[in-house]
């Protein structure tokens, strides 16, 4: 079932609702109107009458005129008996006498039929009535003169109603309808953001809509990033284990032929070592990406530091790291400052917003321009280095899972700097 076809049953009820209690009450106001004008007729007629025949009974020729009149049957209440003007059965309402003798007009229905009378008075006391019984035909008909003119004008009246409330309802809905359509039309990769809707009742739900699509794109953006970074990974990977696995073939075949040669067994050896230092950064990255953050603790640097490096350290801060991992970022830093820079000179502690730098400083050439924008990506090394090429890429991953990241610049005064931002205690 369709939105518009539900607010199309809503306001058909709606309708329903209003019309008919109004057409009930309407047809009760009117058979009351008519009863009280037939009353109001009558009573005074009767009461001229009664004034006229100077306390005798009236005549019943004087009540035929008010037949003849209002239609239905005249009457003269006197000691008791009831005179009639016309022949037939009649039965008064047992209300009738006790109130005439009170000396109060009646008024009362009885079936069909009106029963009006008003008190003869003869010296101070009552002494009959005079009355007419109108049959209440044209009321009771009222009802469904009344239905008819309902079901004709009524219903034409709602008929119109209604088309305009739908007419009303669908150009309300035009806002949602265009919602639809532009979603309709768009494929599966397109994720831009919906234009706000002239409803305002609709605009919640586009904003909405619009919030997850921008999650949804940032989502996909970042798959593809990863998916790029894990074929580039993936590349480089085979790429690195290929080398020594070659070299290893070349060794072994040497053996194979002079098992007595020393220098092919240390060669082996060599590369079998760096096979295992290059699966082992692999490893590790591959931990740190699977366990995200990890559990933290507060460390003082100024006095962690020194069990790691001898050296010069300036500065100080306290940070939250796992002592591990840290330990692993600092010997990777120190390493790649031996291979590429001549060694570490000095280590730096530099507070910044609501964290520390970890500044580690070396010698060398400093990083190529390229080199810069690269140096935390795996495989990326150095073309005279004869290292895997993990060891920023692990800092850069240890870094992350501290909860911080890391840097690498060529500072103004020579050599280069590669830096550990970690949150404050």
């Amino acid at each position: 079932m369709t939105l518009r076809f539900r607010l199309f049953l809503w306001l058909l009820l709606a309708l329903g609702l209003l019309l008919i209690p109004l057409a009930v009450l309407t047809v009760q106001q009117a058979q009351s109107a008519v009863q009280s004008t037939l009353e109001q007729a009558l009573l005074p007629r009767l009461a001229f009458l009664q004034s006229q025949s100077g306390g005798k009974p009236v005549p019943l020729e004087r009540v035929q005129e008010l037949v003849q009149e209002f239609g239905g049957v005249g009457f003269v209440f006197n000691q008791g008996t009831y005179s009639f003007t016309s022949r037939g059965d009649y039965l008064p309402p047992e209300d009738l006498a006790s109130t005439i003798a009170l000396g109060i007009s009646y008024r009362g229905v009885l079936g069909n039929t009106l029963w009006v009378a008003v008190p003869r008075e003869a010296g101070g006391e009552v002494r009959g009535a005079v009355g007419l019984a109108v049959p209440l035909l044209e009321v009771s008909a009222l009802p469904h003169r009344l239905l008819r003119l309902y079901l004709w004008v009524g219903g034409g009246l709602g008929l119109l109603a209604f088309a305009v409330g739908a007419w009303g309802l669908s150009l309300s809905l035009r806002p949602l309808e265009a919602v639809s359509q532009e979603l309709a039309r768009r494929g599966p990769e397109n994720l831009e953001p919906l234009p706000a809707p002239g409803l305002l009742e609709a605009r919640p739900a586009v904003e909405a809509l619009n919030t997850l699509m921008r999650e949804l794109n940032t989502a996909l953006s970042r798959l593809k990033v990863q998916e790029q970074a894990a074929r580039r990974f993936a590349y480089g990977a085979s790429h690195e284990l290929r080398n020594p696995l070659a070299a290893l073939k070349g060794y072994l075949e040497v053996l194979q032929r002079r098992p007595s040669e020393v220098r092919a067994l240390s060669g082996a050896l060599r590369e079998l070592g760096r096979m295992e230092a290059l699966l082992e950064g692999l490893l590790t990255l591959a931990r740190l990406e699977g366990q995200g953050r990890v559990e933290a603790r507060s460390l003082e640097l100024s006095e962690f530091l020194p069990a790691v490096w001898e050296g010069p350290l300036e500065g100080q801060g306290t940070v939250r790291a796992d002592p591990a991992l840290l330990r692993i970022a600092v010997e990777n830093l120190l390493g790649n400052a031996l291979r590429h820079g001549g060694g570490a000179t000095r280590l730096v502690l530099e507070p910044e917003g609501k964290g520390v730098w970890l500044w580690v400083y070396d010698q060398g050439p400093g990083f190529s321009p390229g080199m810069l924008e690269r140096a935390f990506e795996p495989f990326v090394k150095h073309s005279d280095s004869s290292g895997v090429g993990l060891g920023l890429a692990l800092v850069g991953a240890l870094a992350q899972a501290l909860g911080g990241k890391a840097q690498a610049e060529n500072p103004p005064e020579g050599g280069a700097r590669v830096g550990l931002w970690l949150p404050s205690a």
